[in-house]
């Protein structure tokens, strides 16, 4: 029963406190002590003070591609330009392949387009049901109840990405996960 323990967990915080930085951590914690990670981090990106979009990192091979861009006018399709390119590393860091021998899957970020089944939802989907990984999630703390509901049927963590404890709570998490057989009765 242990393993079937939190194999989603739901990295939570306020928009731009610092998410994709604290799970950035977590990576290179988990590399120490010997987790293979995959997935991918959006590292928001800045110019003169201001949000000018968001890369996509891609954690297995650390390629790098533009991902969202802000939009110069406003439109009723939400704030953001896509890049294909981006779009499309950031599904080949998902997919079943990127993942295969990951003991953790790192989603930056599960937001609204997820909720409403587009962006990466297809590939978290795709994980969740066939994938022996931990899988984390990193959600707006607004949205994670909505994104628990959703997955109601996966065991599930909720932890707020800039306490200091949940990088150590994911690789405990980690370690039982390994223990137990990774996630042996796992199977969503």
């Amino acid at each position: 029963m242990a393993a079937r323990r939190n194999k989603l967990i739901l990295w939570m915080g306020e928009k731009h406190c610092g998410k994709t930085t604290s799970a950035a951590n977590l990576v290179e914690i988990a590399h120490d002590e010997g987790f293979s990670v995959a997935g991918l981090l959006a590292p928001s990106l800045y110019r003169n003070g201001r949000l000018i979009g968001f890369d996509v990192f891609e954690l297995r091979d650390q390629m790098r591609a533009p991902l969202a861009r802000c939009k110069v006018s406003s439109s009723t399709t939400g704030p953001f330009t896509f890049m294909a390119n981006g779009l499309k590393l950031g599904i080949t860091a998902l997919s079943a392949t990127a993942t295969k021998s990951a003991d953790l899957v790192i989603v930056d970020e599960f937001g609204p387009l997820e909720l409403n089944g587009q962006g990466w939802r297809r590939n978290v989907d795709s994980l969740l049901a066939s994938s022996n990984a931990v899988i984390l999630l990193v959600v707006r703390q607004e949205l994670a109840d909505a994104v628990r509901q959703l997955y109601a049927d996966v065991p599930c963590r909720k932890l707020l990405a800039t306490e200091p404890r949940s990088v150590e709570s994911v690789i405990r998490t980690l370690n039982n996960h390994r223990q137990s057989g990774r996630g042996e009765n796992d199977q969503a």
